[in-house]
């Protein structure tokens, strides 16, 4: 038997023997197997990457309104947090479209707006089956945006069954620290032909309470979420899919952006006029912003030689979003944009098996963004209204004078798009001595415009991009099966990068360049992983050099315009480790820990690399099984980090005071009876000690702290009580 044969095997057996265990009464120990890493089912011992899986358990016991509260703590994760719905994840140290995030394997980084906080939450996570996370390139498998690493957001569907059969599952929760309410329902109806699944999920939360003992205003949010799924086996080896899924949320604000405007803008001179904000407090916001995906997928098994397998998807998603500044003094709007991020994409690719011990993979992959933002902007004359008689950017620049009294319409980017397209191959040989696995990945990313606001120079720009990767798994021996790993993987720069030049929410006028180089990501990669004396562990240092890295200075002679720019090279390494070890039948402890340097190698510049997360470590101790109490305590303690890029980030980059948090669940799963095939109740206590601290990464800058006139401190949430119920039927 290959050993890609038993990753068939135990995913199948974890899919479909749950019942035989339970009637058994024993529990089914099963390797973990990621997809993600390799494209297909593998066991991640044979994985030479540094892969982590959190399962369905996992996620329906932790707290929190976004995915960025179920990554938080893992070894080497880290979130970007503006509020509690700005939750992007950081992977060593990159983020953002550094790093690839995935729905279900569909892409929604091609629809990053210019703001932070919108990557992870276009996914109820109540919705969520499990979490793969693959650190380090993987732009071999998954093209531009995969340098840093990929997070695979895979949500909950069922499976065919030999009988008809339907099956639900339902989970009710309450915190108390936001006084949210959370609810979900799915239903699976199937048989050994046809799968059909619908669920839904809603969320409703208030402003939180943080350690400090105030309310974060406007950090509440409600969301909701709709997912449609049909599976059809044309024959036992064939089958065609569909999927359409809606995801909305509402009450979006970016408090990071939140800031007083001192100056009157009656006494600026044209444009700054007409780009003033009113005086006050004002906050950038998004009212409402929804993710629509429709998926059309196909799957096949091949006989006769290399027993080709083949896997096809072809799909459309759609962001409407909209990027609206608020003013508190007005208690009304005074700018607007709203847009629509279209993606096309297709995808195919071919698994391979041309002798007992090799996998040969290729493929290929298209995806086509668009988009044509516009903003309307109130003039001060007019008291701020940004949609009364609003007069083109091209007037401004003609006759100033005619804007006296009407509002700023910007056609920002007219038809931008970026388009990419990709060939791979990957091959994998199961040796006596381990596993050996290279691939290699070709894409050419085109990015052009119609039109944009303040250029007129060429807005076409072609990347040609080689990816590569080699890694070799030893076989060694139980207490230790060493891997490396040497890979490459690429960035090319975003829509919004290239295109808009705008005054982003940070409080800075961002200057677009049409012609930036991708960044480029080489990292080498050593860990090891085993089992000694009752513990299992993986541990991996890795450096990481990456070229053209894309950022943003302040312009000479200027205070808030920024201008995005290629460095010449940064540098990140670190060391992560992850260990396990179980003590009872049914307790077992788990330690994560994290150290992280990054430095910006421009010659321009001689400090840290802007934005690092400080070193942190986590431990935890719990009880877990089928039937009675389970329990869990959890301890988190992260570092001081004082490594800041002063000049880089003008001076805005905060240091951050250490800190240590502990969290306690404690719950009980009740035997099954009637239509409860499983049944618990779980109670939780976060932030016990009540702490009042901030994670690094806020972008909220110093001089935008007024607590008098609103403009808060983005502090974690304070000491929360909750309450699960879940159950399936």
């Amino acid at each position: 038997m290959t050993q890609r044969t038993i990753g068939k095997t135990t995913l199948a057996t974890l899919l479909a023997l749950p019942g035989a265990a339970l009637a058994q009464d024993e529990a089914v120990e099963l390797a973990p197997v990621s997809v993600t890493a390799t494209g297909y089912e593998t066991l991640i011992e044979d994985t030479p990457a540094s892969v982590t899986v959190i399962d369905r358990d996992e996620i329906r016991n932790r707290p929190g309104v976004g995915v960025g509260d179920l990554l938080r703590g893992e070894a080497g994760l880290a979130t970007a947090v503006d509020g509690s719905v700005g939750q992007d994840p950081i992977i060593r140290g990159l983020k953002r479209d550094q790093v690839l995030v995935l729905v279900d394997g569909v892409r929604v980084n091609a629809m990053q707006p210019p703001a932070r906080g919108s990557l992870a939450s276009y996914v109820n996570m109540d919705l969520i089956e499990r979490i793969e996370i693959v650190r380090g390139p993987s732009s071999v498998l998954y093209g531009s945006g995969a340098m840093g690493g990929v997070i695979n957001i895979i949500t909950r569907s069922g499976d065919f069954t030999e009988e008809e059969e339907i099956n639900a599952w339902s989970r009710l929760g309450y915190s108390s620290v936001d006084r949210g309410l959370r609810s979900a329902l799915g239903v699976t109806a199937s048989n050994e032909r046809h799968v059909l699944d619908f669920s839904t999920a809603y969320l409703d939360t208030d402003d939180y309470r943080m350690g400090d003992g105030d309310r974060l205003d406007d950090s509440g949010t409600r969301q909701q979420a709709y997912h449609l799924r049909y599976r059809t086996r044309l024959t036992p080896d064939h089958e065609l899919g569909f999927r359409a899924q809606r995801d909305e949320r509402e009450d979006v604000w970016y408090l990071a952006s939140r800031s007083v405007n001192d100056r009157d803008p009656e006494n600026d001179p044209l444009p700054d006029q007409l780009r003033a904000a009113p005086e006050g407090l004002n906050t950038h916001y998004t009212p409402t912003q929804t993710r629509d995906l429709l998926e059309a997928t196909y799957q096949g098994d091949f006989g006769g030689a290399w027993a080709p397998r083949v896997e096809a998807s072809i799909y459309r998603q759609e962001l409407s979003r909209g990027n609206y500044d608020w003013s508190h003094a007005l208690g009304r709007d005074y700018r607007v944009s709203d847009t629509d991020f279209t993606t096309d994409g297709a995808r195919i690719q071919t698994e391979l098996f041309p002798t007992d011990n090799q996998i040969l993979l290729v493929g290929a992959e298209y995806w086509r963004l668009r988009a044509s933002p516009d903003s309307f902007i109130g003039h001060v004359n007019q008291g701020f209204r940004p949609n009364d008689a609003a007069a083109p950017f091209e007037v401004l620049l003609t006759d100033p004078d005619a804007l006296e009294n009407r509002a700023l319409f910007m056609d920002l980017i007219d038809d931008g798009q970026i388009d990419s397209q990709g060939m791979f191959v990957q091959h994998e040989t199961f040796l006596d001595a381990g596993t050996l696995n290279l691939g290699m990945r070709y894409d050419r990313v085109e990015g052009d415009a119609d039109a944009v606001v303040e250029s007129d120079g060429d807005l076409q720009n072609v990347d040609h991009n080689l990816s590569w990767s080699a890694g070799f798994n030893w076989d060694l021996r139980e207490e230790v099966n060493p891997y490396v790993s040497l890979s490459e993987g690429y960035r090319s720069a975003s829509l919004l990068e290239r295109y808009l030049t705008y005054e982003y929410s940070d409080g800075y006028r961002w200057i677009a360049d049409p012609q930036l180089d991708p960044e480029r990501n080489r990292t080498l990669e050593v860990g090891a992983r085993g089992h000694l004396q009752g513990f299992s562990y993986m541990v991996s240092a890795y450096e990481s050099r990456i070229r053209d890295y894309i950022g943003a200075v302040v312009l000479p002679g200027t205070q808030n315009q920024r201008e995005t720019v290629n460095l010449d090279e940064a540098r990140i390494r670190g060391v992560e480790l992850q260990v396990q070890r179980p003590f009872t039948e049914h307790v077992s402890g788990e330690f994560t820990g994290t150290w992280i340097r990054g430095e910006n190698r421009d010659s321009r510049f001689d400090e840290p690399l802007a934005e690092m997360p400080p070193p942190e470590a986590s431990i935890a101790l719990r009880r877990s099984v089928e039937q009675g109490w389970q329990w869990e305590g959890r301890l988190r303690a992260v570092a001081r980090q004082d490594r800041t890029a002063d000049r880089f980030t003008d001076n805005t980059e905060r240091e951050t005071s250490g800190f240590a948090t502990g969290d306690l669940l404690v719950g009980y799963r009740f035997q099954p009876s009637g239509l409860l095939r499983h049944n618990e109740l779980t109670f939780q206590v976060n932030n016990i000690a009540d702490k009042a601290y901030r994670e690094h990464v806020t972008g909220q800058r110093e001089d935008q702290i007024d607590p008098a006139r609103g403009a808060q401190e983005i502090l974690a949430p304070g000491r929360s009580f909750g309450v699960v119920w879940y159950a399936e039927f």
